[in-house]
Order: C-alpha cells, then sequence, then structure tokens
C-alpha cells in the first residue's frame, strides 16, 4: 500500500507547480563552438538553453498516466505496422493473391502482332515462314 505521509509532500509539490504560470518565455544564450570557422560564426548563432530554463523544465510536472498510455498505444501501433512490413516482396511472402492478369487484345496485338513481329529479325523469319506456308493470318 501507499503511505499518504509519503504521498502528500509530491502532491503538495505538483499542486503548487501547477499554479505556477505556464507561459513563460525560454531564455537562450548565445555561446560560439571553437570548431566553426568565424564567417558562420557571424551568419548563425548557436542557441543554448540558460540553467535557469534547464531547473523550471526539470521541475515541471509530468502526467504519468497519458504518458504511458500514449507509449503503450504507440507500440501497439508499432507492432502491427512491423507485422505487415517486409524487407521484400510483401505480396510472395503473406501470401496474397494477385489480380494482375487482364489480358486485353490491345496487348496481345502489341506483343504478337504484325508490327512487332517486323521489327526483329527473329520475328521477320516467323512471318516469311507463315507466308511460305500460306497462312490466312500472319500474325495477331
Amino acid at each position: 500500500m501507499i503511505c499518504l505521509s509519503r504521498a502528500l509532500p509530491s502532491l503538495r509539490a505538483s499542486a503548487s507547480s501547477l499554479r505556477a504560470p505556464m507561459n513563460r518565455i525560454p531564455q537562450f544564450t548565445t555561446q560560439p563552438s571553437a570548431s566553426r570557422q568565424f564567417s558562420s560564426l557571424l551568419s548563425s548563432p548557436v542557441l543554448r538553453h540558460s540553467p535557469l530554463q534547464m531547473q523550471s523544465s526539470i521541475s515541471r510536472p509530468t502526467s504519468a498516466p497519458t504518458t504511458v498510455s500514449s507509449i503503450t498505444s504507440l507500440l501497439a501501433q508499432s507492432e502491427i505496422s512491423q507485422g505487415q512490413t517486409r524487407a521484400f516482396s510483401a505480396t510472395a511472402s503473406l501470401g496474397v493473391r494477385r489480380v494482375t492478369f487482364r489480358p486485353s487484345r490491345r496487348v496481345q496485338k502489341r506483343r504478337h502482332g504484325f508490327l512487332s513481329r517486323s521489327k526483329t529479325n527473329k520475328g521477320r523469319q516467323t512471318l516469311t515462314h507463315r507466308r511460305s506456308k500460306g497462312r490466312k493470318n500472319l500474325s495477331w
């Protein structure tokens, strides 16, 4: 069981910090780093947090239930997405039925038609062979 005497000081501290204004403007100090060139130091200053702001960000209360619930929801989403993503072809590994076979006469004529046969040497041989045999249709 939780001891109330130990829980009350932390509750008092969190309640007092909630009363403090939350809209503080962060204070930044500019400090150049030694490894940068002089011309780049003139164009862009390096912004660093002041020690005052670091302490105020540490003392701010955080709501533990929301962070825990958000972490668990993120973990659940990552587990779901990891199960679906693969480094290689997902359709082959998951066994999904492909529906890419859609034959058409246009594709058939493009692949095996007269014009495609007349473009290649082997295709011209096929056309002359079918012509010599007396075929009515030389190709599609």
